[in-house]
């Protein structure tokens, strides 16, 4: 199996978990936040879903530049937090489609002007950056949900909400 196939499986699974997790949000919940300090609903939300979005440039570009500027998504409602996460998995599946073995050795970097966070080969940043980034943060939403008593899914296993025995 080639890398950007083994990425590509992990995607669709993670991806699948994700979304059950987005469209439990109600729209009337986005303001919430279980702490001064902590993102609100909205805001942990929109990030996880922005996240599948930096497939793209992680594979296609080689650095990405925070001070070349970087607007987040604002969805206003749960229809467009969704719309938003389907729209970046689409285009992070077919990144990955079309990226090579060699292209994942090669480096990227993460800066802002002269400062630089990291520079890693690009496996490493789809796998750490990107997807381990994306499951601690929907980690974070889920104990969101279970703190207004939405149902939590299932994740890597039946939750108290859906027990399957």
């Amino acid at each position: 199996m080639a890398i950007n196939e083994a990425f590509i499986g992990e995607l669709q699974h993670e991806a699948a978990t994700t979304r059950k997790v987005l469209e439990r949000i109600p729209t009337e919940t986005f303001d919430w936040k279980p702490h001064e300090k902590s993102m609100s609903m909205h805001t942990l939300a929109t990030h996880v879903a922005e996240m599948f979005g930096w497939y793209v440039p992680t594979l296609e570009q080689d650095e990405l530049d925070f001070a070349k500027g970087y607007q987040e998504a604002k969805p206003a409602n749960t229809e467009e937090l969704v719309a938003l996460f389907d729209k970046n998995v689409a285009a992070a599946t077919e990144s990955l489609k079309k990226t090579d073995a060699a292209a994942f050795m090669r480096n990227w970097t993460l800066r802002n002007g002269e400062e630089v966070y990291f520079t890693m080969p690009k496996a490493a940043v789809v796998r750490t950056f990107v997807m381990n980034h994306i499951v601690h943060h929907r980690g974070q939403l889920s104990v969101y949900l279970r703190l207004n008593d939405i149902p939590v899914p299932s994740i890597y296993g039946p939750s108290a909400d859906e027990q399957k025995f």
